[in-house]
């Protein structure tokens, strides 16, 4: 016949268990109130989307530009910064206005107080650059 394992413990064992089961529990109720901590500091940091909301308006407002056209530009931004460092200023400045900021022509001109054509030079030129920098690599 098999022994039956105890369940209850006496003398010594019943008080080395109550101390491991205090230490247990005060462990617990530390790692609650570490979490709760936490969480609490994690809610007073979040901002709501009403308070916000002009932000996310502004970055998701519908645009009037085709899709295609903002997915080619984005293409075109993730090519092109690599080569940065190989452009004049200007024709850096307006890589950023048309890539990255995504402005027109009409705007990048205004912005930068050149002409249209300007503009269109420098975009042509740094893009020529960027290709044979992109060949030769």
């Amino acid at each position: 016949m098999a022994k039956k394992n105890k369940l209850w413990f006496s003398g010594e064992d019943a008080q080395l268990a109550a101390r491991f089961t205090k230490c247990l529990t005060k462990a617990l109720y530390n790692r609650r109130a570490s979490y709760l901590r936490a969480k609490a500091e994690q809610a007073a940091s979040e901002i709501s989307i009403e308070e916000c909301s002009e932000e996310v308006d502004k970055m998701y407002m519908p645009t009037t530009r085709p899709v295609e056209e903002i997915v080619e530009s984005k293409l075109m931004w993730e090519s092109i910064r690599r080569y940065l460092h190989k452009l004049t200023p200007k024709e850096c400045e307006v890589m950023i206005s048309l890539y990255v900021e995504q402005l027109s022509v009409s705007d990048t001109a205004a912005k930068l107080g050149v002409e249209k054509n300007t503009v269109s030079t420098h975009r042509r030129n740094a893009c020529e650059k960027i290709r044979k920098e992109m060949e030769e690599n």
